[in-house]
């Protein structure tokens, strides 16, 4: 009888037992997937964690080899504390939304313009279920949550400065639609306020600066900031009142709340609107008589950049953020960097406070 060609003797069990523990090891090799370090919320701790390095992105994202993360006040206010009602969450929990780096793959109808460019980047503008938080040395996000950068920027310089510019930009958009002729941006010197003035400029449209004294003004200078008043000076009441009437600024672009409110409501022109974004001196309560408001039919609404057609919709979002790419190597758009640090530093990072707007950067290798 010829020779079965099953084996039960030890050494082909031996041999079998080798191909079935190189089988599993192979299949084991293949199932993993290459990680990374990012700062994770665990339980009420903020943490440095391996977690899954994305590396397939989903339909409409871009993988970004992340260059900087800056940290913002919105970063810090929310780190603890659930994100808003529809905002986007990060996978793995990692925190973190602004950053820039260049973009290593394009999922399935990402724009060609993106693919191996740099780019900066907010985490919030078009809701994903795929993304990955800017703490880590990857990110997944929807192509439309950036915008590119010119290549021979540093991308350092661009960590924070997206979610400064959506929000100046948004508002203008509306403030058009409106019929507003001109604005008015209290907070001058602040991230937001500087890039009012450069999208202003980009687009030919009247605006007056507010800025709390000499030293603010001189600052706005490079930036070619116009009608620039400033708040210490004696006659700064009859400037502003003379001024704000003769270009019509009807729309407020207000970051600093009841500390200045207080003053300009009276001297603004009738059927002003004045849009709350920031609250940099709200430690003052606004006490000005609701006669006063109902008198000059003034109104005072909140702003968010997340509610306007701007942001809202794919295309016009789309436009909006092609549009900035054209401007934003200009220097009004720029991060104002403060320390920097790695994210095994990340405590110290949040711990940081700069004295002029500055924002503390995690630098990835």
């Amino acid at each position: 009888m010829g020779g079965s060609l099953c084996c039960d003797a030890p050494l082909c069990r031996k041999n079998k037992a080798l191909t079935r523990a190189a089988d599993l090891s192979q299949l084991k090799s293949q199932d993993m997937k290459a990680s990374m370090q990012a700062a994770v919320i665990a339980g009420q701790d903020l943490v440095i964690a391996d977690v899954e390095r994305p590396e397939e992105p989903a339909p409409g994202h871009v993988i970004i080899k992340m260059t900087a993360s800056a940290i913002n006040n919105g970063d810090k206010f929310f780190l603890y504390r659930p994100p808003l009602p529809g905002a986007t969450r990060s996978l793995y929990n990692i925190r973190g939304v602004s950053g820039a780096g260049r973009v290593i793959a394009t999922g399935e109808g990402v724009p060609a313009r993106y693919q191996d460019r740099q780019v900066t980047l907010y985490r919030q503008l078009h809701y994903s279920e795929y993304a990955v938080g800017t703490w880590s040395a990857y990110v997944q996000v929807p192509y439309l949550d950036c915008a590119i950068l010119p290549e021979n920027a540093a991308a350092e310089d661009y960590a924070g400065s997206l979610v400064n510019i959506i929000t100046p930009y948004a508002f203008l958009r509306q403030a058009m639609q409106e019929g507003h002729k001109a604005v008015i941006i209290t907070a001058g010197n602040a991230a937001t306020g500087r890039a009012m003035i450069g999208i202003c400029n980009a687009l030919h449209f009247p605006y007056i600066t507010l800025v709390r004294n000499a030293a603010g003004k001189a600052a706005l200078a490079p930036l070619d900031a116009q009608h620039v008043l400033v708040q210490d000076d004696a006659d700064f009441a009859a400037q502003f009142t003379s001024l704000a009437a003769a270009m019509q600024a009807t729309a407020v672009f207000e970051g600093v709340g009841g500390q200045l409110l207080n003053v300009l409501i009276p001297l603004l022109p009738y059927g002003t609107v004045v849009y709350s974004y920031g609250y940099l001196g709200d430690t003052e309560p606004l006490t000005v008589a609701m006669s006063m408001l109902a008198l000059k039919f003034i109104s005072i609404r909140p702003f968010s950049n997340f509610l306007t057609d701007t942001v809202k919709d794919p295309v016009q979002l789309g436009n909006a953020l092609e549009a900035i790419s054209r401007i934003i190597g200009q220097p009004h758009f720029k991060t104002r960097l403060g320390g920097r640090f790695t994210l095994e530093e990340i405590h110290g990072a949040l711990a940081f406070k700069g004295t002029n707007g500055e924002k503390a950067v995690l630098v990835y290798p």
